[in-house]
């Protein structure tokens, strides 16, 4: 077998082969002259001409069976199904979209034909999106298959599709073997919104009250009183807040357009541009979001168009982080190293960094004692004192309690927004900080910080919905450590040796461990 095959055609192959031969023993003449090799062959000969796999393996099982003489009565149902032509129980039995969550079923669906898309290889008559009361689902009808042609808007009734997937993603196929008719059953197709429950880590620049441009159907915003393609003009007023969710794990792109922006925060279009007439600045409208939702943690309810995660509804939740593994969100994920809920003492404790290659601009991480790196950190708790340590400019240092013991965030010229909350704040206050790990040498000790990229006062609920997260979250890290599993375990006992002791006290201190 040719060493680029690939783990999934080896599969394939070996699938294929497994048939053959049941098939063969079960006979007194062998059908089929089997070689593995010929089989690998053929299988990459036609994904290395774009036949996706599934079509590729019905194509060659089919030809097998045409070179053997044999009917498609004679076949084993292991070979039918591999060849297309069955492979499903009698009767329609019909599956809800949602529920798709394994290759290779043959099922019935009733679903509405939701959108259409423009085909990118002859071999495919129609591709789109099918939805049903459940969800959605991307479908692929074959040339090959000739079945009728679908209309975006109508409700079908699919009998025997087979089930795909890539990279995750699952899809059903429309072949020689589906059945497809007009049903008679209203289909009240899923408008495709998910959920998603996180911490807001960062409102990102572009957010608050922006200029469009004005020329007809276009809506790119003005840069510096700029459109890149009709030029300079003075545009139209628009609300939105650009932002990232974060589970402590993933992040996410969420777009809130003007409605969505004036439900979550109350601000209109009409109070944003008062309030930046007023103080002669656009920032003051992005800089009063932020104060409002930077380090809440929200529900956002809405569906996924590019590589952003379009807001519908917003509430702010204490529920535990959800949703971010859902099929339909990963399109939104972003590549931004996710900001961690660490414990005082498991931050603390992190004073080995580590970077995964000798590339200039590559993170640095910090080496946790649980064996996981962490480049951005989230911690919400008590800011219970504030001081101006620096010497010839203001250095600000904030002592927050994560739980019941303190870390320490420093704040100077390069973080003004933080400095300034820092500077203003009058302890005791709940406050959220995401910000970068810092390691620093004072005597023989190293010494751990918070480089803040951002603070915002929060009230007590958040601060105890962050408490019950983190501790979930630093359970889960010692169990991984304990079982072998932390990504850096070996490297985190080789720096700390393997008592954990504290860490687990830290956690069971704020949910004991009946309360788990």
């Amino acid at each position: 077998m040719s060493s680029a095959t690939t783990p999934d055609l080896q599969d394939r192959v070996q699938t294929i082969t497994d048939a053959f031969v049941a098939f063969d023993e079960s006979r007194a003449e062998p059908a089929f002259a089997l070689d593995t090799e010929d089989v690998a062959a053929q299988l990459e000969r036609l994904c290395a001409y774009r036949v996706p796999i599934d079509e590729a393996v019905r194509t060659l099982v089919r030809k097998a069976c045409t070179d053997a003489d044999l009917e498609r009565s004679d076949l084993s149902d292991d070979i039918a199904r591999l060849a297309g032509y069955g492979g499903r129980s009698r009767g329609f039995s019909r599956t809800m979209l949602a529920d798709v969550d394994e290759a290779d079923q043959w099922i019935d669906v009733v679903a509405e034909v939701v959108e259409l898309w423009e085909p990118r290889s002859e071999k495919i008559a129609q591709v789109g999106l099918l939805g049903d009361e459940s969800g959605r689902l991307k479908f692929v009808k074959w040339t090959s298959a000739d079945l009728p042609e679908l209309e975006e808007g109508e409700a079908y009734r699919f009998e025997s599709v087979v089930t795909d997937e890539y990279q995750g993603r699952f899809s059903v196929s429309c072949n020689s073997a589906t059945a497809i008719s007009p049903s008679d059953d209203v289909v009240a197709a899923s408008d495709g919104s998910v959920a998603v429950v996180g911490s807001i880590v960062d409102i990102q620049e572009g957010s608050g009250l922006i200029k469009r441009c004005g020329a007809d159907d276009c809506t790119r915003v003005l840069r510096n009183g700029r459109c890149a393609e009709h030029g300079r003009g003075d545009g139209e007023f628009d609300l939105r807040i650009k932002e990232i969710l974060d589970d402590g794990e993933r992040s996410l792109s969420a777009l809130f357009d003007a409605a969505a922006t004036e439900a979550v925060t109350g601000i209109s279009l009409s109070d944003a541009t008062d309030m930046a007439m007023d103080a002669l600045s656009t920032d003051v409208v992005a800089e009063e979001i932020s104060a409002q939702m930077l380090g809440r943690r929200y529900r956002l309810t809405g569906s996924v168009v590019g590589t952003y995660f379009l807001v519908n509804d917003a509430e702010e939740t204490t529920d535990a982080p959800d949703g971010f593994d859902d099929d339909a969100v990963e399109p939104a994920l972003t590549a931004r190293q996710p900001a961690r809920r660490l414990f005082a003492e498991e931050l603390n404790g992190t004073t080995e960094t580590f970077q995964e290659s000798d590339e200039e601009r590559a993170p640095v991480y910090g080496l946790t004692p649980t064996g996981v790196g962490v480049n951005r950190v989230f911690v919400v708790g008590t800011l219970a004192e504030t001081a101006d340590v620096g010497s010839d400019a203001e250095y600000w240092q904030g002592k927050v309690f994560a739980a019941d013991s303190p870390v320490y965030v420093y704040a100077g010229q390069y973080q003004p927004e933080a400095m300034g909350v820092l500077r203003a704040a009058e302890p005791p206050a709940y406050v959220a900080v995401v910000g970068k790990l810092r390691t620093y040498e004072r005597g023989d000790r190293t010494n751990v910080a918070i480089e803040p990229e951002s603070i915002t006062e929060i009230d007590e609920a958040t601060r105890d919905a962050w408490v019950a997260e983190t501790a979930s979250q630093t359970r889960a890290r010692l169990e991984a450590f304990e079982s072998g599993d932390a990504p850096f375990g070996e490297e985190a006992t080789e720096a700390y040796g393997e008592d954990l002791s504290a860490i687990e006290a830290a956690v069971s201190a704020v949910v004991p461990d009946d309360a788990a």
